[in-house]
């Protein structure tokens, strides 16, 4: 019955759309409504709505795990390139040496034996994923995958940035977040050279004192490392450049929370730190899955952390993984903890990730109101839901946020483990949940609105989509007419984003 009636709402919506602004005696149908009115003709024609939805402007992805985004083929060939070795029973990535005698074969056989070469990419993602009594979980056989290729993943950020980009900016995204460890572990081995304190603040001082500020250079360091390759494999500033050189890269640093506390307060104040004093490095996020023993044990802890952090540094922005636990997962009581209210209310969380347990939270409709209060966006990895969580239809979370006002975007978040990309989950959108034109377009607004960019919005509030009095008039093209809109869009970046897309929607619309 919800699904229809949002079908039927969607389908209403894009009646009315059409019926434009009327000047004198006529009606004009808008671009805006074309393209809502063709989404609904060709919803059931997946041909035409894969075309449809490939040339759509997306936005940012807000939710994108960099090794997790990295397909499986890549790893590949970095272990060729490194000459590692590939585990014959687990088909993870090992260090050499080679020893086919003891199950131990060079990664070069993954590009002549096609069995092997099928079995490692499964091992390395959710591809084809069957069931077995070895084997038996997808949720388990998705986290594994990316111990199996950790040992290739921090000698090639360039041409893995270079991948993810490139992907991104194919499918008409302007904007990515990404989460990594820019120090690669250095804070964490840091960690190992203090003692615990319940003091924050005297923790903080001895982690200062023990070197943090070498790791937060050596972070730097690799960043400038690592984007250097991603352009010089792009092109950029040459004469035929990717179309990923245009896409603006930031960076979320990415605290492990399943390590003991030591090591994840060390891994936040490097966060903290860095984003300081490097623009790249935009917000700090805890990642793991949340059922792990030292992410549950000590998820107030860690949330008292960032709020002590967030005193220190409250410029820093804070995104987090919440609420990413299932009914049978964990104990009943774990559900009800509220997870979801605390990151929000004491881990300072302007955006939340997955949000799957919202229902099962204390007062769910307190807390969803208060959410679209405060505009705190969900990211929306509907497609990684639908996949490692079995999330579909009405045990799908999309629609409870999106009735209760929550902002939200739609993301990817291990778009290589899961074989996908953001594309798909625009599919899914439409074709799982009744998603119309008018909705999807909303959701892309929303994901650079959220953005954690600087600078000033295009529109006058948020959610609302009214440009601000600067820019009103002015005609969507890429240069504006007015004086008044140059200066504001020079002035503030994320404005200069969103008009950019605003002019990518327009073409787009006028095109169809």
């Amino acid at each position: 019955m919800c699904r229809r009636f949002r079908r039927s709402f969607e389908a209403v919506l894009a009646f009315l759309m059409l019926i434009a602004t009327v000047r004198g005696a006529s009606a004009a149908v808008t671009p805006a409504a074309h393209a809502a009115a063709y989404l609904e003709r060709i919803r059931s024609d997946r041909p035409l709505l894969m075309h449809f939805l490939e040339r759509m402007p997306k936005g940012a992805d807000l939710h994108h795990h960099l090794t997790g985004a990295v397909y499986a083929e890549s790893y590949i060939r970095y272990a060729v390139e490194d000459g590692d070795c590939i585990d014959g029973t687990t088909f993870a990535i090992v260090a050499p040496p080679c020893v086919p005698a003891e199950g131990r074969y060079p990664a070069s056989r993954a590009l002549s034996d096609f069995a092997f070469r099928s079995r490692t990419i499964d091992a390395l993602s959710a591809r084809d994923f069957t069931p077995s009594p070895a084997d038996p979980d997808i949720r388990l056989h998705f986290f594994a995958a990316f111990d199996k290729f950790d040992l290739v993943t921090n000698g090639h950020w360039g041409e893995m940035l270079a991948e993810v980009v490139a992907r991104a900016a194919a499918q008409n995204e302007v904007y990515l977040e990404t989460m990594l460890t820019p120090d690669q572990g250095a804070a964490m081995h840091l960690a190992q050279t203090v003692e615990w304190s319940d003091d924050f603040s005297e923790l903080r001082r001895r982690l200062l004192a023990a070197g943090m500020a070498t790791a937060v250079a050596a972070g730097r360091r690799n960043l400038d490392a690592g984007e250097s390759a991603m352009r010089a494999i792009l092109g950029c500033g040459t004469a035929h450049p990717d179309p990923g050189c245009r896409l603006t890269l930031r960076f979320q640093y990415q605290v492990l929370r399943a390590f003991p506390k030591t090591s994840v307060f060390a891994q936040m104040l490097a966060g903290f730190e860095m984003a300081s004093v490097d623009s790249r490095v935009v917000a700090i996020n805890l990642v793991q899955s949340q059922d792990e023993y030292n992410a549950l044990n000590d998820f107030g802890l860690q949330l008292r952390m960032l709020d002590y952090l967030h005193g220190i540094y409250p410029r820093v922005h804070i995104s987090l993984h919440a609420g990413e636990l299932t009914p049978g997962e964990v104990p009943p009581e774990e559900l009800r903890a509220s997870h979801i209210r605390a990151s929000i209310e004491l881990g300072h969380a302007e955006r939340i990730g997955h949000g799957l347990d919202v229902v099962y939270e204390r007062d769910a409709p307190g807390l969803l109101a208060e959410m679209a209060r405060r505009h705190v966006l969900v990211e929306d990895c509907l497609y990684s839901h639908e996949l490692v969580r079995g999330m579909r239809g009405r045990d799908n979370v999309l629609p409870i946020y999106l009735r209760a006002g929550v902002p939200v975007a739609l993301a990817t978040d291990d778009e290589g483990v899961t074989r996908a990309d953001l594309t798909t989950s625009f599919v899914r959108a439409i074709e799982g949940y009744g998603i119309g034109y008018v909705r999807l377009k909303t959701m892309v607004r929303d994901s650079l609105d959220h953005a954690f960019m600087p600078g000033a919005s295009l529109w006058q509030a948020p959610e609302n989509f009214v440009r601000v009095p600067a820019c009103a008039r002015d005609a969507l093209r890429d240069v504006p007419a007015s004086r008044a809109c140059r200066s504001f869009l020079a002035a503030n970046e994320r404005a200069r984003t969103e008009w950019r897309e605003e002019v990518a929607f327009a073409r787009f619309e006028s095109a169809l």
